[in-house]
């Protein structure tokens, strides 16, 4: 195959599925047996196939089909389904929050995808067409692309519920250096994934009850039951922010009581060696006069009467319960 058609399997009905080669995919029609034809949207060969040979309705579909840009998307036209769908980067060296898309075309004996980026996804379902335990029809590939990209999110949540619980105990086990770093890295993942999550619920939901989709009962069942677990996931995304904000609001109180306490400090030591800097530099003026100037022992009852104040200042707080 090209750098353009990365992949394209006839489906034989068991599970199974046949390749076909890169010259036989620029002759499949609308009117071909069951068929998955897999693009690169960044190859000129398939931007070309797409208008020149895939007779789809219209040039609205290649458009969306090719943008660099887009969001879980549901758009029904004459004789098939636009579904874009939206899923966690899984990618080596990519962050799970830089999500992915695939872009399909389904149609009753036809379905095109497209990629911007290498899809986890789109390998594994190779691997069962190759293997004989992959999807016998185009429904079941549409069924089977969408539960694959709601599986993939499970270990993310997973970590991200990991996650908060950590931070949590870091919380209160008074273990801040970093934390608010790490609660606004949260916050922000959790704002990533919902944005596209929730629209995406929506389309599962509208795929399932589509009828120009190829879907017998049967899938249709198996897109609600992934509606469902796209709601808990939703669901739990509004739980983890909720949970991270009260996080922050106690590590805000956290360091708020700890420099009401430091202030406090700051405030007895000041008040305690307010009435000694007084009498230090009362006694230090360098004029006639100074009491004890000329006696040897005056330094020694001098720092004597600065033990004496202290120790009354000390009295006299711990009498108005200042600590």
């Amino acid at each position: 195959m090209s750098d353009a058609f990365l992949c394209g399997y006839t489906l034989n009905g068991d599970g199974s599925g046949t390749p076909v080669e890169e010259d036989g995919l620029r002759r499949l029609g609308a009117e071909t047996p069951p068929v998955w034809i897999h693009l690169s949207a960044h190859a000129p060969a398939a931007i070309q196939w797409l208008e020149d040979d895939a007779s789809l309705p219209d040039d609205t579909l290649i458009q969306a089909l090719l943008a660099e840009d887009t969001r879980p998307r549901l758009l029904s036209r004459d004789g098939g389904v636009l579904l874009i769908l939206r899923g966690v980067n899984l990618n080596q060296n990519a962050e799970p929050e830089d999500m992915v898309s695939i872009r399909i075309w389904a149609e009753p004996q036809r379905l095109i995808s497209v990629q911007l980026r290498d899809l986890r996804g789109v390998a594994e379902m190779r691997q069962h067409l190759e293997s004989g335990s992959g999807p016998i029809d185009i429904g079941d590939l549409i069924a089977t692309f969408v539960e694959g990209s709601i599986a993939r999110m499970s270990p993310v949540m997973r970590d991200l519920a990991d996650s908060i619980d950590e931070m949590e105990d870091r919380t209160l086990s008074a273990q801040l250096h970093g934390l608010r770093e790490e609660i606004v890295s949260m916050r922000r993942k959790t704002v990533i994934f919902n944005r596209f999550l929730a629209p995406q619920q929506d389309i599962v939901q509208r795929l399932s009850q589509t009828e120009l989709a190829p879907l017998d009962p049967n899938q249709r069942s198996r897109l609600l039951e992934a509606h469902n677990d796209i709601a808990r996931f939703v669901e739990d995304l509004q739980a983890l922010r909720e949970r991270s904000h009260a996080v922050q609001d106690e590590i805000a109180n956290m360091l708020s009581e700890r420099l009401n306490r430091n202030t406090y400090v700051f405030s007895i030591i000041a008040a305690i060696f307010i009435p000694l800097s007084f009498l230090t530099g009362l006694l230090g003026i360098n004029v006639p006069g100074i009491p004890g100037a000329d006696d040897p022992k005056a330094f020694l009852i001098f720092c004597g009467i600065l033990v004496a104040v202290v120790l009354a200042q000390i009295a006299v707080f711990k009498k108005l319960h200042w600590f």
